[in-house]
């Protein structure tokens, strides 16, 4: 949007919408990506069902997804039967996009629904879910999936007036492996090509359903000098437990985090290290770790 946009829109009066069931389609623009979920029945089919409310949801330690499902779903109900499922994403293609709708209409079993799916199915590569059959095959073709297990230790549970089947399921799902094609791997390495990945705006008026093509990302510099610098870094880190010593080099690769972060940062290293009855903390140890805080070029 350019500035004369924004101020066009600055000057338009702010106007109450209704905010109806599904408010972030219905009463909202809310681009989102989605993810074809494969999961597998009692009969031990795979079926695929396309969900644009799925998020990460623990980012540090431990890795896992949020998925808002409706608890009637197939994907949910099987879910809840035996804790599998794998997450993919898929590249944009117009002509597919139809079959994604399709696979998303609510009641129908999934011997039905899996019937002149385009979709090629294959076994996992991972031989723990290669040899377990209740695990879904995947969808081949995808430029990225997610290997997941249900977390069963996560609850919410809102207040709801409608029958169970009618509201939603909160599924936390375990991140267990991140498969990719050996290209989009080192795409993801290289940081400087990204997929074509289709966006939804969900239903607008309940009868289409609306997709976009994004444009080519592009980057901007994170800010520079917010952080406490070398010197700093490197005596806090010295002073924190006379068991642990940091060297420079790993003290620098800490130098881009946010000041207020730094000693909590530290003290993750120190816990780790004395956890694996290490003395000294260099860049190495920190690579080895692959915190966020890590360089190491393989993911």
């Amino acid at each position: 949007m350019s500035g004369n946009a924004v101020q066009q829109v600055a000057d338009d009066p702010l106007v109450p919408v209704s905010i109806r069931d599904n408010f972030y389609q219905s009463s909202a623009f809310f681009p989102m990506p989605f993810a074809l979920i494969t999961t597998k029945n009692e009969a031990g089919v795979t079926s695929i069902g396309p969900y644009s409310l799925v998020f990460p949801l623990d980012i540090s330690e431990e890795h896992s997804m949020l998925l808002v499902s409706r608890a009637s779903s197939n994907t949910a109900t099987n879910l809840r039967r035996n804790g599998k499922c794998a997450l993919h994403w898929i590249e944009f293609d117009k002509p597919l996009l139809q079959t994604v709708v399709d696979l998303g209409y609510p009641g129908v079993p999934p011997e039905e629904k899996m019937r002149d799916v385009p979709f090629e199915l294959m076994p996992s590569p991972t031989p723990r879910f290669r040899d377990d059959p209740d695990f879904p095959l995947l969808i081949k073709g995808a430029f990225q999936i997610f290997e997941c297990e249900l977390d069963g230790r996560f609850e919410y549970h809102p207040v709801r007036r409608a029958p169970r089947q009618l509201v939603e399921d909160y599924l936390a799902l375990k991140v267990k492996n991140i498969l990719m094609p050996e290209s989009f791997r080192q795409k993801l390495l290289e940081r400087q090509v990204f997929p074509d990945m289709p966006i939804s705006y969900g239903f607008r008026g309940g009868k289409e359903f609306w997709f976009v093509r994004h444009g080519e990302p592009f980057h901007l510099p994170v800010p520079k000098g917010k952080g406490m610098g070398l010197p700093g870094i490197y005596r806090m880190a010295n002073s924190l437990d006379s068991e642990v010593e940091f060297t420079g080099d790993a003290c620098e690769l800490l130098t881009a985090v946010p000041r207020p972060f730094v000693e909590s940062a530290l003290k993750v290293f120190v816990e780790m290290a004395k956890e694996g009855k290490v003395s000294k903390v260099d860049a190495e140890f920190i690579n080895s770790t692959r915190t966020r805080w890590s360089t190491r070029r393989d993911p």
